[in-house]
């Protein structure tokens, strides 16, 4: 029966974090509650990670928006190869 083993990551893959790890190792989590300070915190994370890579050619995607629990408007978008999109 073959041992089973801790899961482990590629050496690059931890090193990616490193040029920012020094910046956020004084930051203080925004406060529970404090939906502009969070919003403004993730919004940069979230739009630089959706636009690293570009989409593949098979990818059709459509653009919605949600409305947030404090009215702000919130964009959201379906998308995949042979998710029924056109």
């Amino acid at each position: 029966m073959e041992e089973a083993t801790a899961l482990s990551s590629d050496p690059e893959i931890a090193l990616a974090p490193a040029p920012t790890a020094g910046a956020r190792a004084d930051a203080v989590p925004p406060a529970v509650g404090d939906i502009a300070a969070r919003r403004a915190t993730w919004e940069p994370v979230i739009g630089a990670a959706g636009t690293a890579q570009p989409n593949p050619a098979d990818v059709k995607t459509s653009e919605h928006h949600a409305t947030a629990g404090d009215g702000a408007r919130i964009k959201t978008r379906l998308g995949g190869s042979g998710c029924g999109i056109r």
